[in-house]
């Protein structure tokens, strides 16, 4: 938004932020970040220290930096009370959404930065990448949480760790791993249990998805057509009677359980009149629609 924007949404603004920079104690701490989500919000590229300061009236460098980089206030309260607010203004019927959030960057030295796949631009560059959780409607989705990705190369580099100020106690966490972690967060402040969604690079995860299980979270992920499932539960072979030492075996090798099958090749064994068409949104190029079919596994 411009300036005249910004005025105009400055009453809302401040009450949005009133109860929030309370939590972070000092009364220059609470001026500061204000500034700060108010240079976020301004129209700009870039937005680093100076560029904001040299568009945000009455804005200084040293003072935002010092908030910015030195300041030690805790992050958690903080983004608790923000998920409180924004799950207060939706609609029960709201799911989670486990996704990445990318953040195109040009040098080397943000934390966590690297060359790998930015869902911003659609193909590999250089850029960090954030783990996060939204809450989302048919027309509305929020942040609700979120947790920044270190690749192992950032993780094995204790000279780079030390420039960059991440804590020596920080290991290297798949993002299915991050993913979980946040939905932890999020009980643990008391949001209840929805059902999660998540693409393929998290689907596809049979750890992940049996840690959703684990927790009570109903789930809709999805999965790549090769992988493998059985039309009804496999009934293995009576069990081969013990012999040598040790304890008997109480489940099968895999070996002895029946052949399973991809489930493309599951789906192309229904027929026809057990697909339908639905459409649940319009797109920029028209409705969005496509064939389902449900089927146990």
């Amino acid at each position: 938004m411009d300036t005249k924007a910004l005025r105009a949404a400055e009453g809302r603004l401040r009450a949005f932020l009133q109860d929030l920079v309370k939590l972070m104690g000092r009364a220059e701490r609470q001026h500061w970040a204000g500034m700060y989500i108010r240079g976020l919000l301004l129209n700009g590229e870039r937005k680093s220290i100076e560029p904001l300061v040299a568009r945000l009236p009455g804005a200084d460098v040293q003072g935002l930096r010092q908030f910015v980089n030195q300041s030690p206030w805790a992050w958690e309260p903080i983004q608790e009370a923000v998920t409180h607010k924004v799950v207060d203004a939706l609609l029960p019927e709201a799911a989670y959404l486990v996704d990445e959030t990318s953040f195109p960057k040009q040098g080397t030295h943000s934390v966590g930065v690297a060359r790998q796949y930015c869902g911003a631009l659609g193909k590999i560059a250089n850029c960090q990448v954030a783990v996060s959780v939204h809450l989302g409607t048919d027309t509305t989705c929020v942040p609700l949480t979120w947790a920044l990705y270190l690749t192992q190369e950032w993780v094995r580099d204790p000279a780079r760790r030390a420039e960059a100020g991440i804590p020596p106690e920080t290991r290297y966490h798949p993002k299915g791993d991050l993913a979980l972690a946040c939905l932890d967060r999020l009980l643990a402040w008391g949001l209840g249990k929805r059902v999660v969604l998540a693409d393929s690079e998290y689907g596809n995860s049979w750890a992940f998805r049996e840690a959703l299980d684990r927790r009570g979270l109903p789930y809709r992920v999805r999965v790549e057509p090769s992988t493998k499932a059985w039309p009804t539960v496999p009934l293995p072979p009576a069990p081969r009677p013990a012999s040598g030492r040790g304890r008997p075996r109480t489940r099968p090798h895999r070996g002895e359980l029946p052949a399973a099958h991809s489930l493309e090749a599951l789906a192309r064994r229904w027929p026809a009149t057990a697909w339908r068409t639905v459409t649940w949104r319009a797109g920029s190029k028209g409705a969005l629609r496509s064939r389902f079919a449900r089927f146990p596994v």
